[in-house]
Parts: structure tokens; sequence; C-alpha cells
């Protein structure tokens, strides 16, 4: 079975023609033409997940976050981390392929699993996809109402046991009742009025920074769980899609791009 075989049905899953204007979604580098060893699946890529990859026997390497952007670096050299990654892999013959904001935007991708997550019910996207056929069931974020209606501080625990946080960052009226809640993985800042508009008591996130709080001036609590924290469950979903539908080849989960965060 060749590498495409596996791209070409994740594409079909999770279409790039999801991905935002400014990402690069899809093969980073190497020749899909070859037949497939193994794949494993990561958050992001670093030398530390290509030395995993060979020792596994994989010369397909999907990431989440993509090692570049449309605006990306011009010259592949060895001395950056970008450069170093692709390097070692081309050395080895891989494929490294990454899928970012189109797993975000598809249906059963990240945003979905989120409200799955907070246990949300009568979701609805809340930024619809730009592909007008596809806009009604993908887009980024996601907004429901939660199994029951909770004061604000009852919520902001409820957030942190369902997404297995040690902290969050949360700015709004204590004494709220949140019922309606909106999320969107990774760094949602701009949707916060988006979610506002849509009738959100609440906006889960994360890279919420500090003047972005004031934007729902008081009238809706935001929560910042963090970046990684509204997304750490995609190597999952990529995992998952790859099983179901391959058994001729071993697919494994990263154990190598842990970010360890500490608490003081």
């Amino acid at each position: 079975m060749k590498i495409k075989e596996v791209t070409n049905y994740l594409e079909e899953r999770f279409p790039l023609c999801l991905q935002e204007e400014f990402d690069n979604c899809g093969v980073q580098c190497g020749d899909v033409e070859q037949e497939i060893s193994g794949a494993l699946v990561c958050f992001e890529m670093s030398e530390k997940v290509i030395d995993e990859a060979v020792a596994m026997g994989a010369n397909l390497v999907i990431s989440h976050h993509p090692l570049m952007l449309k605006r990306g670096i011009c010259k592949i050299e060895p001395t950056n981390r970008v450069g170093s990654v692709i390097c070692k892999a081309l050395h080895h013959d891989m494929v490294l392929y990454s899928m970012h904001t189109n797993i975000d935007s598809a249906e059963g991708g990240g945003n979905d699993v989120f409200a799955g997550k907070l246990e949300l019910r009568d979701v609805r996207v809340l930024v619809p996809a730009e592909v007008e056929a596809l806009a009604e069931h993908n887009g980024l974020g996601r907004i429901g109402k939660l199994p029951k209606p909770m004061p604000t501080m009852e919520f902001l625990h409820y957030v942190k046991e369902k997404m297995h946080l040690q902290v969050l960052r949360y700015h709004g009226d204590a004494g709220k009742t949140i019922e309606t809640v909106a999320v969107c993985g990774g760094g949602g800042s701009s949707f916060i009025e988006t979610a506002l508009r849509a009738g959100a008591d609440a906006y889960v996130s994360g890279d919420i920074k500090y003047h972005d709080f004031f934007k729902a001036e008081n009238q809706m609590l935001i929560a910042d769980i963090g970046h990684y924290e509204g997304e750490f469950f995609i190597k999952e979903i990529i995992y998952k899609a790859l099983k179901e539908k391959f058994t001729t080849f071993a697919a494994a989960i990263s154990k190598m791009d842990i970010l360890e965060v500490l608490y003081l």
C-alpha cells in the first residue's frame, strides 16, 4: 500500500479545502508514492519524533501542527528546528504530513470532540466553513447547551474536570448562570465577539491575551484553558481514523512530543 492511499483517505475524512488561508495542511515533505511501512501520529514534529518513527520502522509521520505555514521558511538547512526535522526525515525517506485547521473544522474533528468532552447538546458550528457545500457541519468552533444550567464557579470546575486541567484563566460575572457554551480548540481569541453574538453565556478557548478579555464587555464569561489543552485529543482522532480503516501497517501515537508544563 502506498502512502498516498493513506493520505487520500485522511483528506476524504478531513478535506484540505477546510484549512484556513494562512495554513499549510497536507504533505510537508517526502514522496507519497512509496510503500508505507508504518505511521506515527504526533502533535508537534521534532527530531525526537523522527527518531521514534525510525525506531518503530514507520515512514509516515502525521502531526497536528504543520512544520511550515504559507509564510514559512525559504531555505531548508539543518541549522534550525524546522530544517533539522525535514533533513532528518528525508534522510530516512519519510513523509511528513500535517492535519491542522482542516481537522479543527471538519465534522467529527477537533471542535466536535471538544464540544463532546463538555457534553454539549444541540451543537452547531460557530464559524461556518467558507466552502458553501460544507458549511452546515464544518467550520471553526462549536456552540451548544450544557446538560443543565450551572452557576459560573460550578461551570469552571466542570470544565477543569472534563478537560483534565490543573489551572485555567477566566474573566466575567461570577454570579452568572451558564447554559449556552461556545468552544474553539487552540487559539480562538478572534472569535470572542462571534461567540457573544451567537448568544453564548461562556466561551472556552486558548491563547486569550490580556486585552482580549475585554472584548465581551463582561456580558459573557471567557475561560482560557490553554492552546494545547484544547487540542491534545486530536492525536487520538487521527489515530482512530487510521485504525478503523487500515490493518496492513502499524500505527502508533508518539510518546516523545508531550509538552510538559510545570506549575508552582
